[in-house]
């Protein structure tokens, strides 16, 4: 009877060994952002009409998840923030983000993506912006009002960007009534580079 199981005992030490020799799991991607919305004016934007900002109670409010620098960011999973994000060699990124506020406690969702040309330049680098909060509802760049710039960008490498942001108006699409500026810092990291892709 014992023979039969001489076998598996010499086997188990080796799926032990092999075990321990694989690669640890990949960090998880994180986000750490601060966004200010605030009225649009109407020098930037003159075909506004009567949109107006309703963050937080006098449409001015910052919101926030992690901070956008080292060591600071949030992990997906933790706290309740999910992060997904794609940057590529190429400058190219697509990141999302869903978490709740860090200073309201709201709920809210964050959509950026765009191509990175110039990374000193805070006019070149174009792309787009969503954001939804229970106040502000959901928002974003829609024609015909001008797409958002990013810039400077102090980093950019495969899985990581660090970047100012700004948009002169996100609406919102469903109603005409609303409409945000945004200022802030955005920052993703270990995400995906599209390498897996290939």
């Amino acid at each position: 009877m014992m023979s039969r199981f001489l076998p598996l005992l010499s086997v188990f030490p080796l799926a032990l060994a092999a075990a321990a020799c694989s690669d640890p799991p990949p960090t998880p991607s994180a986000t750490g952002f601060t966004l200010n919305l605030t009225q649009p004016s109407r020098t930037e934007v003159p075909d506004l009409g009567s949109r107006a900002c309703s963050a937080g109670a006098t449409g001015n409010h910052t919101y926030s998840i992690g901070q956008p620098q080292a060591n600071k960011t949030i992990e997906d999973g933790k706290n309740g923030v999910v992060v997904d994000c794609t940057v590529r060699g190429d400058g190219s990124f697509v990141a999302k983000a869903n978490g709740y506020d860090n200073i309201g406690k709201e709920k809210l969702s964050l959509v950026v993506s765009g191509r990175i040309t110039d990374k000193a330049s805070t006019t070149a680098n174009t792309g787009s912006l969503s954001f939804y909060t229970p106040s502000t509802l959901a928002l974003e760049t829609h024609q015909p009002f001008p797409g958002c710039t990013f810039g400077p960008v102090p980093t950019l490498k495969k899985g990581a960007i660090l970047m100012d942001v700004k948009c002169p108006v996100i609406v919102g699409t469903s109603e005409s009534s609303s409409g945000c500026r945004v200022d802030g810092t955005i920052a993703f990291e270990y995400c995906k580079t599209g390498e897996e892709e290939d």
